[in-house]
């Protein structure tokens, strides 16, 4: 089984102009509609041979400010496709009771298996106590977290977005399942450390294609991480689709599987266990599905 733990849904008429644009700059607005709707998800998991994803919105606020309306969106993907895609929910860092109410209903009336924050886009220090409440409810429910770190839309600081601001999370919060996105791109040193330091801290390893092509980022970031933490055993696949092609993904994934070692050495970088466990293994152990 293979799972992309990190995929992005929407409707045309939901996304902010930044987002827009940010889509135009990687130019694959023409077909977002198609690309982001149910069947376009599905169609694109098939066409990679991946047999589930995760899911939750491109954006986090609506035009309209109903931001509750996007969890009810995924909520109608899963139903559609209820054995091929697995929901993550929203919140509003600025509304944190009513957020807390909001995770109940995704939990238990939607059946979300997780929480998406992205920092940089809701402008919000992961590591403010204001969403502690938040992750004492996600810690006690078992719910994970999936956190953007690393770089984000030219539109945003990416003051928010750094990976070493999970660390006071993990430690005031050790039972909360935490998953680094992008693997901290390109604060790698930082995502090894948190590895390393915290047992339920996992990455996903998406958007890390870099600007010359190939592997070479993505192998040196997880050659970096393997030899300071042994954390790939820890990693997610995952592809940030629509932005990014699973399937070119995957193959860079396989590649390093069957090709790569680390430097001056004939360790794998990854073996054919930690493929398993990134691809399938680990992702269903955080859900416990």
């Amino acid at each position: 089984m293979i799972i992309d733990s990190h995929m992005h849904i929407g409707r045309e008429e939901l996304l902010t102009p930044d987002m827009v644009q940010f889509l135009k700059q990687k130019n694959i607005w023409n077909d977002i509609r198609q690309k982001i709707s149910p069947e376009g998800v599905i169609a694109n998991l098939d066409r990679c041979e991946i047999n589930r994803g995760v899911v939750f919105p491109l954006t986090f606020m609506p035009p309209n400010g109903e931001w509750q309306k996007l969890n009810d969106m995924t909520a109608s993907y899963i139903r559609s496709y209820p054995d091929r895609l697995i929901g993550f929910a929203i919140i509003n860092p600025d509304k944190i009771q009513d957020s807390l109410g909001e995770l109940n209903r995704c939990q238990v009336e939607l059946g979300f298996k997780g929480l998406k924050i992205h920092p940089s886009l809701q402008e919000c220090f992961c590591n403010s106590d204001t969403l502690f409440p938040i992750y004492q409810y996600c810690q006690d429910h078992n719910f994970p977290v999936l956190f953007h770190t690393g770089a984000s839309l030219p539109s945003h600081s990416d003051k928010y977005s750094h990976p070493i601001l999970l660390d006071d999370v993990a430690v005031k919060f050790p039972e909360l399942k935490i998953i680094v996105a992008h693997m901290g791109r390109p604060y790698y040193q930082d995502t090894a450390l948190l590895l390393r330091k915290h047992k339920n801290v996992y990455a996903d390893i998406c958007a890390n294609e870099g600007r010359v092509g190939g592997t070479l980022l993505l192998e040196n970031a997880l050659a970096w991480i393997k030899i300071y933490a042994d954390g790939v055993k820890r990693l997610l696949f995952s592809s940030d689709y629509p932005v990014f092609d699973p399937l070119i993904g995957l193959n860079a994934l396989n590649t390093i599987r069957h090709e790569r070692t680390l430097p001056n050495s004939n360790i794998p970088i990854i073996t054919d266990s930690e493929y398993e466990a990134i691809t399938s293994l680990n992702l269903l152990h955080i859900i416990n599905d």
